[in-house]
C-alpha cells in the first residue's frame, strides 16, 4: 500500500475544496513519529532493494520490524511516541524506498493512491465521529470523482477505468484506517503496558531466582510470584485503563520467568567460582587481602625464613555444605602457601581477619576440617573478627577458612577471662567437650581416666563401637557404665592398661605422667613431652603448671583443653 506526501498533500487540498463544512482527521506527516518510522521504513526497504520478492509494505511491518530492537529503540526516543503514525510513516518510506530502486521512470499509479489516500481519511474520520465501518456509504459519487480530479477531460474508457481502480483502493484504504482508529488506542496501552511491566518484572524476579537457588530450592518461577491482585495494588494499575492494565501484567509475568530463571542460573554458575589474590611475602613479614577487602592475612617478620607465595582463593559457596546450627557470615577463602625452603618459626602466629558487625560472642572463624568446620578461637571488634594461627597450619595443599554465627553458643561463667578461655571455647563450639548442668566449666577441676579417654575419642574420631576385646577381664568392668566401649577401645589398642590388681579405675583422677604415656601411644611418634606443653603454658599464658611440682599430680580440665588444642592445630 502506498501512500506519499505528495498525494496526501493533494488530497488535502481537493478536499479543501470539495468538502464544504466537513471536519475530518487527516494524517499527520509532520509529526516525530511519523517522520521517524518513513526512516525506519525507507531504510528497512532500500536494503532489501535485491531481494527477489519483495514484502508487502504491511507485512514489512507487522512480521518484520515491529517490536524488534530496532523498533523497540526508536519507541524509546520518541517524545510522545505515537504507533499509528510511527507505522503510516514506516509503510511510506518502505514504498518510496522500493520504488527509488525500481525504476526511476515508472510511473505512479494514481487512481489507487489517491483512493487509498482518501479511504484512509474517511476512514479514520467514520470512526472518530462514531459511525459504523461502511466505505460504500463514505466513497464520494463517481460525480464527485471525477470533478475533484477533473476526469472529464480524459476519455470514458480512461474515467471508468480511474474510478474502479480509485474505489477499489478507497475500500482497502478506509477499511484498515478504520480498524487502526478503532482498535490502536488499545494496541498501544497494552503495548506499552507490556512493555513497563516487563521493565519491571526483570528488575524483580532474578534476586527471587538467586535466593531459591542459594536456600536449596528447585527452580520454579510461581513459587513466589504476586497474584494479579498484588501485581495491581503494588503498581498502582487501578487508576489505569484496562488494555494498559492486561499488558502490564502479562508483560511483568513474562519478564519475570525470564529474570527468575536467569537468576537462578547465574547463581548456580557462580556457586564455587573462584577469584585468587596472590601475594610475595617476604621474610621482613607482609599483608594480603583478597579483592573484595574482607579477608585479611597478615604475615609477621621472622615468621619464614625464606620469601614464600601466598595466595587467597575466594569460593562463593554459601549452600554447598549443610552447616548445621552454623550460619554463613562470609564467602570462604582458601589459603596456599609454598614454602620452599621448609623451614617455619613457630613462635610466631598468622593473624586472620574477617570483615563482621554481627553479634560479638556467637561470631567466630572456623577452619575446614574434611566435611566439618572447626571453630578458631577469635576476638570480634570494631568490624572485623580476628584469629591467630601455627604458620605450620598453612601450606601448599590450602587451608579453608570461614566466619559463622553459631546461635547454640553457650557462655559459662567461670570460663570467661580464664588463662584457658580460648581453647575451652574452640572445644565446646566443637562439641568436643562440655560444661555441667549450672551452666558451669568448673576448669581447674581435675579430670578421671575415663573421661580423658572419652575427649580423646572426641578429638581424633575413635570409631569405639567396632572393635573386639571384652572389658570384662577388669574386675571393676560393672562400674564402666557409659565409658565402656571407649575403655574397649583404649585397651584394644594399648593406649592405656589397668591396675596390677586386674583392675581399671575409671573414676580416678589423671596424673600428667599417665597422660604423656598415653599421648606418645596415640600419637605414634614416641616423642610427646609434657614438659613442652607446661613450658608453653608459661611463656603464652604466664601460668605455672602443678607438674613443675610433681609429674604424679593431677591435670586440671583446662590443661587438658589447652593441650590437645596445641597438639592438634
Amino acid at each position: 500500500m502506498k501512500i506519499t506526501n505528495k498525494i496526501i498533500s493533494i488530497l488535502i487540498v481537493l478536499l479543501m475544496l470539495f468538502n464544504t463544512g466537513t471536519v475530518f482527521a487527516a494524517i499527520d506527516t509532520d509529526s516525530l513519529s511519523y517522520e521517524a518510522g518513513y526512516e525506519a521504513g525507507y531504510d528497512y526497504g532500500y536494503d532489501r532493494k535485491d531481494k527477489d520478492t519483495k514484502l508487502s509494505a504491511n507485512d514489512a511491518y507487522q512480521d518484520k520490524y515491529k517490536d524488534s530492537r530496532a523498533h523497540r529503540s526508536l519507541k524509546n526516543k520518541i517524545e510522545n511516541y505515537k504507533e499509528s503514525e510511527f507505522k503510516n510513516g514506516f509503510i511510506d518510506g518502505y514504498l518510496d524506498a522500493f520504488d527509488d530502486k525500481s525504476n526511476a521512470n515508472d510511473e505512479t499509479d494514481y487512481p489507487s493512491a489517491l483512493g487509498e489516500a482518501l479511504g484512509v481519511i474517511y476512514g479514520a474520520r467514520d470512526y472518530q465521529k462514531g459511525k459504523d465501518s461502511d466505505w460504500r456509504a463514505a466513497l464520494p459519487i463517481s460525480t464527485n470523482i471525477s470533478k475533484m480530479f477533473e476526469l472529464d477531460k480524459q476519455s470514458s474508457s480512461y474515467r471508468g477505468a480511474f474510478i474502479t481502480e480509485f474505489t477499489k483502493a478507497f475500500n482497502e484504504g478506509y477499511a484498515e484506517a478504520y480498524d487502526t482508529a478503532a482498535y490502536e488506542p488499545a494496541l498501544v496501552s497494552l503495548e506499552q503496558g507490556f512493555m513497563d511491566g516487563e521493565d519491571v518484572g526483570m528488575i524483580v524476579g532474578a534476586p527471587y531466582g538467586a535466593k531459591d537457588f542459594y536456600a536449596g530450592k528447585d527452580l520454579e518461577f510461581k513459587r513466589d510470584l504476586p497474584s494479579r491482585n498484588e501485581i495491581i495494588k503494588q503498581y498502582s494499575l487501578n487508576n489505569d485503563d484496562l488494555d494498559y492494565e492486561d499488558g502490564f501484567i502479562s508483560g511483568f509475568i513474562s519478564a519475570y520467568e525470564e529474570s527468575y530463571n536467569q537468576g537462578y542460573r547465574e547463581s548456580n554458575m557462580n556457586d564455587g567460582l573462584q577469584k585468587a589474590t596472590s601475594e610475595i611475602i617476604p621474610i621482613s613479614g607482609g599483608t594480603a587481602v583478597t579483592e573484595d577487602k574482607r579477608f585479611t592475612v597478615e604475615v609477621p617478620s621472622g615468621t619464614y625464613y625464606h620469601d614464600v607465595n601466598l595466595s587467597i582463593i575466594t569460593s562463593f559457596d554459601v549452600r554447598k555444605t549443610n552447616y548445621s546450627n552454623l550460619i554463613k557470615a562470609s564467602d570462604s577463602y582458601t589459603i596456599e602457601l609454598s614454602n620452599l625452603s621448609g623451614n617455619i618459626n613457630e613462635s610466631k602466629s598468622i593473624e586472620l581477619s574477617f570483615e563482621y558487625y554481627g553479634d560479638k560472642f556467637k561470631g567466630g572463624i572456623y577452619r575446614m576440617d574434611g566435611n566439618n568446620w572447626l571453630y578458631i578461637p577469635t576476638n570480634v571488634k570494631d568490624g572485623k573478627m580476628s584469629a591467630k594461627i601455627n604458620p605450620k597450619m598453612l601450606n601448599s595443599n590450602g587451608t579453608t577458612f570461614s566466619a559463622f554465627v553459631d546461635e547454640n553458643t553457650q557462655a559459662f561463667r567461670d570460663v570467661l577471662g580464664h588463662w584457658a578461655n580460648d581453647e575451652i571455647d574452640a572445644y565446646v563450639r566443637r562439641g568436643i567437650i562440655s560444661g555441667y548442668s549450672d551452666m558451669s566449666f568448673r576448669p581447674d577441676n581435675n579430670i578421671t581416666r575415663a573421661e580423658f579417654l572419652t575427649l580423646l575419642s572426641r578429638v581424633y574420631n575413635w570409631n569405639i563401637n567396632t572393635y573386639p576385646g571384652s572389658t570384662t577381664v577388669f574386675k571393676d568392668a560393672s562400674t564402666f557404665g557409659y565409658y565402656i566401649n571407649v575403655i574397649n577401645y583404649a585397651t584394644y589398642h594399648n593406649y592405656i592398661s589397668g591396675y596390677g590388681d586386674g583392675t581399671f579405675k575409671p573414676k580416678n583422677l589423671i596424673t600428667y605422667t599417665e597422660v604423656q604415656t598415653i599421648m606418645n601411644r596415640v600419637l605414634y611418634y614416641g616423642n610427646f613431652r609434657w614438659s613442652d606443653i607446661a613450658n608453653n603454658m608459661l611463656y603464652e599464658k604466664k601460668v605455672r603448671s602443678n607438674s613443675f611440682n610433681s609429674m604424679n599430680n593431677k591435670i586440671t580440665r583446662a590443661e587438658v583443653a589447652y593441650m590437645l588444642y596445641n597438639t592438634t592445630e
